[in-house]
């Protein structure tokens, strides 16, 4: 049966495309700066949060994968990715798993990162001996496995997911045929969720209490006021997704049971997509082997024209350092 792959939303396409056009741009400069220098930055390997982070750097890249595609389908008006319905069934399949891969590796990602988090911080002696830099990356290797397994269901006809172009938002996606598979997405997501925010709020009832106490001995000063901000890497990751990523989550997983607007739709799909850029920016700032590498850069790029040259290396070590120490305080 020949399938419909022309536009129908209320909305305009090219405005859609050019936005999504310029993210794509600043998710592939983001996500390339910190897989770049998380790769050269060998000795950070050594840490089972870097590989952690990294597979999310990664899964924000395989996703980048999906918008050239999107693009040129909405800038067009239709899907024009083949010449035939079979290749573009092909085609549209093909960015459909992509996009629903992306999104799952990612939450499960976070999920680990808010499980190591909370095993370092609240139970130190278990994170040193289960969390090693092998078991994550073999957790990491378990994540990916399972979701592409798992979503490669949608090339099956009667799995419940079904690689479509859906009309009214000029895009293709995995849409949820089946009631059953709905719901079952949902509680996914839901389950995941669950488990970062019951990690994330022991972690920092944790961390509070014990800044607390620590306060109480050593009194105010410019260290322990230092130590209070406790919102850090995660914490900043975590609101980032939470505006932007969670919308699209559920309005996808509930796609065969409600009808939503397609402005609202397509507007989440555009807030999605502020996620891969982001969450990278968010990665430079709070990860000291990155941020230093950077500050570095800017710094001799700045003092490169001056007339002490001798100065600028120990400068923009001195500078590096500070940048370092700043950051690690921040990075609960």
């Amino acid at each position: 049966m020949e399938r419909n792959y022309t536009f129908t939303g209320d909305f305009s396409p090219e405005a859609v495309a050019a936005v999504l056009s310029i993210e794509m741009i600043l998710a592939l400069i983001a996500n390339g700066v910190v897989l770049v220098i998380t790769i050269y930055q060998r000795k950070s390997w050594k840490q089972s949060s870097t590989i952690f982070f990294t597979s999310l750097i990664l899964a924000h890249l395989v996703l980048t994968l999906y918008l050239p595609f999107t693009i040129s389908a909405l800038a067009a008006r239709e899907w024009i990715i083949g010449s035939t319905d079979e290749e573009k069934q092909g085609t549209c399949g093909f960015t459909g798993f992509v996009n629903l891969l992306s999104i799952y590796v990612m939450l499960m990602t976070l999920c680990l990162v808010s499980i190591d988090r909370f095993l370092f911080i609240v139970k130190p002696h278990l994170h040193k001996r289960f969390m090693t830099p092998r078991i994550a990356l073999v957790l990491v290797i378990i994540v990916w496995s399972f979701d592409t397994a798992f979503f490669s269901s949608g090339f099956i006809d009667g799995s419940g997911v079904e690689f479509r172009y859906i009309n009214y938002l000029g895009v293709c996606y995995a849409f949820t045929t089946s009631p059953v598979m709905a719901i079952f997405r949902f509680f996914f997501a839901s389950l995941i969720f669950i488990i970062i925010i019951i990690t994330s709020v022991w972690t920092f009832c944790f961390t509070r209490k014990f800044i607390n106490n620590q306060s109480m001995i050593v009194g105010e000063g410019v260290y322990a006021s230092k130590k209070k901000r406790l919102f850090g890497i995660f914490g900043s990751m975590m609101l980032v997704y939470g505006i932007f990523f969670t919308p699209s989550i559920f309005f996808s997983a509930l796609l065969a049971i409600v009808d939503f607007p397609g402005v609202l739709m397509i507007t989440a799909v555009i807030f999605f997509f502020l996620v891969i850029t982001l969450s990278p920016v968010i990665q430079a700032y709070f990860r000291p082997e990155i941020n230093s590498v950077i500050a570095n850069i800017v710094c001799c790029k700045i003092l490169k024209n001056k007339s002490y040259p001798l100065a600028i290396s120990s400068t923009c070590n001195s500078s590096s350092a500070v940048l370092d120490i700043r950051v690690s305080s921040l990075d609960v």
